[in-house]
C-alpha cells in the first residue's frame, strides 16, 4: 500500500493527481532495482552524471568523431535549409514557381551534352538484365562544369538520370582573367593521361574535342589539350576533371607562398 503523500519530501505541501502519482513511484520503483542490480555486480557507488558502461575516454572519442562528422551528416545540420532539398518540398515548388531547376547547384544558364549512350547487360541468376547507360556532361560557362552517369531500362530514363546527377556533381574552377588557365595541369585516370596547357588570351581551344567541349562548358575558352593512353570517353571526362581540380587561381598560390600578389595593371600603374 502507498503511504499518504503528505508525508513525502518531494511534495510537502501538494496533493498531485494519481496519474502523476503512479508516474513518481514508477520512477522510485525503477530506481531502487537499479541500484539493487548495480551493487549486486560490484560496481561500486552510482555515478549519475556519466552513462553506466561508457568509460570516460571512450565517450570523448565518441564526441569528437560525432563533431568531426557533423558537417557530412545531411540530418544532423542546425540549419534547416543546409539539408536535403528534396525534404524541403515547399523550397522545390517555389523554385519551379520562378521557372529555376531543383536539382541545379550552380548559378546561371545551364547547359548540357550527351556524350554517349550505350546498351549494357548483366547476367544473373534469373537471367540477362538489359539496361542503358548515359554520359553526360554540363555548365554554366562561368567557371563551374560537371558531369553525370545514369543507368534506367530505357534510353531516355538513363539520360534524365545522368542530367540529375550532372547538376548535382559540381566542380568550380577558379580561371584566369576569365578565360584560361594559370599553368599547365595534368590528370590520370585509369591508363589515360591528360593534359591541359596554358596558352596566351585569344587563343582559342585546341586538342582533343571531349576536353575541349568540358572546358567550354566551364567557361575556359583559351587552352591547349592532349590526351595519352586510353582515350575511353569515360576515362577522358574522369581524367580531365581531375585535371581541373588541380588548379589554383595565382591568390591562393601567393597566398599559400607567403608572397604579396600584384597583378599586371597594378604593377603596370606603380612603374613595377
Amino acid at each position: 500500500e502507498k503511504p499518504s503523500f503528505s508525508y513525502h519530501p518531494d511534495f510537502p505541501n501538494e496533493f498531485p493527481s494519481e496519474a502523476e502519482q503512479d508516474e513518481k513511484w514508477m520512477e522510485e520503483l525503477n530506481k531502487l532495482i537499479y541500484e539493487e542490480k548495480y551493487t549486486e555486480l560490484g560496481l561500486g557507488e552510482i555515478d549519475s552524471a556519466k552513462p553506466v558502461g561508457i568509460q570516460e575516454e571512450d565517450m570523448e572519442v565518441y564526441m569528437k568523431e560525432k563533431q568531426r562528422t557533423k558537417k557530412w551528416n545531411m540530418l544532423a545540420r542546425e540549419n534547416g535549409k543546409e539539408k536535403n532539398r528534396e525534404e524541403d518540398e515547399d523550397e522545390i515548388l517555389e523554385m519551379i514557381k520562378r521557372g529555376e531547376d531543383p536539382n541545379q547547384e550552380a548559378f546561371g544558364p545551364w547547359g548540357e551534352c550527351t556524350i554517349k549512350v550505350d546498351r549494357v547487360q548483366k547476367v544473373e541468376r534469373g537471367g540477362t538484365t538489359v539496361r542503358y547507360r548515359a554520359l553526360l556532361i554540363g555548365g554554366n560557362g562561368n567557371g563551374a562544369a560537371g558531369f553525370g552517369i545514369g543507368k534506367a531500362l530505357s534510353p531516355n530514363e538513363a539520360m534524365l538520370k545522368a542530367s540529375k546527377h550532372c547538376k548535382r556533381n559540381v566542380f568550380y574552377i577558379n580561371r584566369y582573367m576569365k578565360t584560361g588557365l594559370c599553368y599547365d595541369l595534368a590528370g590520370r585516370h585509369n591508363s589515360c593521361k591528360v593534359q591541359l596547357r596554358a596558352v596566351r588570351p585569344n587563343y582559342g581551344l585546341h586538342g582533343h574535342p571531349l576536353i575541349c567541349e568540358i572546358l567550354k562548358y566551364a567557361g575556359i575558352t583559351d587552352a591547349s589539350t592532349k590526351s595519352h593512353g586510353n582515350r575511353n570517353v569515360y576515362n577522358v571526362v574522369y581524367a580531365t576533371f581531375k585535371a581541373l581540380m588541380t588548379h589554383e587561381s595565382l591568390e591562393d598560390i601567393a597566398l599559400k607562398r607567403g608572397k604579396k600578389f600584384v597583378n599586371l595593371q597594378r604593377a603596370r600603374r606603380l612603374g613595377i
